[in-house]
C-alpha cells in the first residue's frame, strides 16, 4: 500500500514512526529515571503535568502556527523544541532545568500531531487518508512496542556490560531518545511544503460547529481514560499481585497486536464505512471496560484489557481521517489541534478524578469510564451517522 504513496508522504509516515520509538521509549523509562534522580512521586506528578497541559495549550494554537510559517516550518520548529527538551532532560542539572525540559516536550507535542496529520492527509488525498493514517499508526505503534522493550532491557545491559551505576544507566537510555530528532529533523528538511493559500482562518458560525462536534466526543474519551489508563499497571498489581516485568509483557502485546491490526483495519472501513467502524469498535471497548472489574482471573484480565485497548485506539486513526474530510487546508490543523486539546485537558482532568476514584474502590473508575465511553459513542454516531461513506 506504501507504494501508492508520494516521496513525501512515505517520508513523513517514516519520520512518525522514528518519532513514536522514542516516544514510547522515553515514556516507559522517565519514571524510572526521575526516581534513579531522586525525585519522588509528587515531583513526577508536576513533571508530568507540565508536559500534559503545555501540550494542550500548544495544541490550541498549533493550527494558528502553521497559518504563519506552514506545515512544514512549524514540524520542524516542533522538533528543535522537542530536541531541546530531550538534553535538558539528559543533563538534568536541578528541578527547574527537567521542568523546562518537560515544558519543551509537551510544545513540540502540541505542535506537531495537528500539524503532522494535516499534512499527510493533504499529501496522500482523500481516498488514500483513511489508509495512510491507519499505515501510519500502526508502523508507530509496532514500534512503540519495541521500544518498551528497549527500554526495559538497556539499563541492566548497560549496568551489567560497562560496570556503571544505574542512574547514568537511565541518563544514558534517555539520551538515546534525542536520536529521535536526529531522524526526523533531516527529513522534514527534504520534503515540500503544501502551500498555505490563506492565512487566516474565517471562523464562521458553521466551523465552530464542526469543529466543536468533532471535540464533545473527544473530551469524554479523554475524560474516562485519563480516569483510569494512567492506574492500569498499578490495578494489575494490586488486583492480582502481578509484577512490573509481566505487567509490561501485557502493554507490550497490546500494542504489538494494536499495530499489527491497524494493517487490517481500513478494509473493515471500506466495507461498512468509517463512523459504524468507530462506534461499533468504542460500544465493544466501553462494554469490556464495563465488565472488567468482575474478572478475577488476571489471564483473563490481562486479555480482555489488550482486547479493549486495541478496539479504543485502532480507530484513532480512522477519526482523524474522517475529520480531515470536513475542513479546508488552512482549517485542518487548527480543527484537530482543538480537539486534541479538548481530549487532553479532560484527561488531565481524569487523572485527578482518577485517583480519587481509586482510593475509593479498585471498580468504581471502570464503571465511570465505561459510562463515558458509550455517552461518547452515542453522541458521535449521532452528529456523524449520516457522513457514513462506504
Amino acid at each position: 500500500m506504501l507504494g501508492s504513496y508520494n516521496r513525501d508522504a512515505k517520508l513523513l509516515i517514516a519520520a512518525n514512526a522514528a518519532g513514536q520509538l522514542f516516544l514510547q521509549f522515553s515514556i516507559f523509562i522517565m519514571p524510572f529515571y526521575l526516581r534513579a534522580l531522586g525525585y519522588g512521586m509528587d515531583k513526577m506528578g508536576i513533571f508530568f503535568s507540565i508536559q500534559t497541559f503545555v501540550g494542550g495549550l500548544f495544541f490550541l494554537i498549533a493550527g494558528q502556527v502553521s497559518l504563519k510559517l506552514g506545515y512544514k516550518k512549524t514540524l520542524i520548529l516542533g522538533a528543535l523544541l522537542g530536541l531541546m527538551g530531550r538534553i535538558l532532560q539528559v543533563l538534568a542539572l536541578n528541578f527547574y532545568v527537567i521542568a523546562l525540559g518537560f515544558f519543551l516536550i509537551g510544545a513540540n507535542m502540541g505542535i506537531r500531531q495537528p500539524n503532522f496529520y494535516a499534512l499527510l492527509s493533504e499529501e496522500v488525498g482523500e481516498k488514500q487518508r483513511h489508509h495512510a493514517f491507519s499505515i501510519s499508526f500502526g508502523i508507530g505503534t509496532i514500534l512503540n512496542a519495541l521500544g518498551v522493550l528497549i527500554a526495559g532491557f538497556a539499563p541492566d545491559f548497560f549496568v551489567e556490560t560497562f560496570g556503571i551505576t544505574s542512574e547514568l544507566a537511565y541518563r544514558l537510555v534517555v539520551s538515546l531518545a534525542i536520536l529521535q530528532f536526529a531522524l526526523v529533523i533531516p527529513i522534514l528538511l527534504v520534503i515540500k511544503d503544501v502551500p498555505v493559500k490563506n492565512p487566516r482562518i474565517n471562523w464562521r458560525k458553521e466551523l465552530v460547529v464542526k469543529i466543536l462536534k468533532f471535540s464533545l466526543p473527544s473530551a469524554m474519551i479523554g475524560l474516562g481514560a485519563g480516569i483510569t489508563i494512567p492506574y492500569m499497571s498499578l490495578y494489575f498489581n494490586l488486583r492480582f499481585g502481578q509484577t512490573l516485568a509481566v505487567i509490561s509483557g501485557v502493554f507490550f502485546a497490546q500494542q504489538l497486536v494494536m499495530g499489527i491490526g491497524s494493517f487490517i483495519l481500513p478494509k473493515l472501513v471500506d466495507k461498512i464505512g468509517p463512523v459504524k467502524t468507530i462506534s461499533l469498535f468504542q460500544s465493544i471497548a466501553a462494554f469490556l471496560f464495563g465488565i472488567f472489574p468482575s474478572l478475577e482471573l488476571f489471564l483473563l484480565a490481562a486479555f480482555v484489557y489488550i482486547i479493549r485497548s486495541i478496539l479504543m485506539n485502532i480507530v484513532w486513526p480512522i477519526n482523524d481521517a474522517f475529520m480531515m474530510g470536513f475542513f479546508t487546508t488552512e482549517e485542518k490543523a487548527t480543527a484537530a489541534g482543538i480537539r486534541r486539546a479538548f481530549s487532553t485537558f479532560m484527561r488531565g482532568l481524569g487523572n485527578y478524578i482518577g485517583g480519587i476514584l481509586f482510593s475509593i474502590s479498585l471498580s468504581y473508575p471502570f464503571y465511570a469510564t465505561a459510562t463515558l465511553y458509550v455517552t461518547a459513542t452515542l453522541i458521535f454516531y449521532f452528529f456523524f451517522a449520516r457522513y457514513n461513506k462506504v
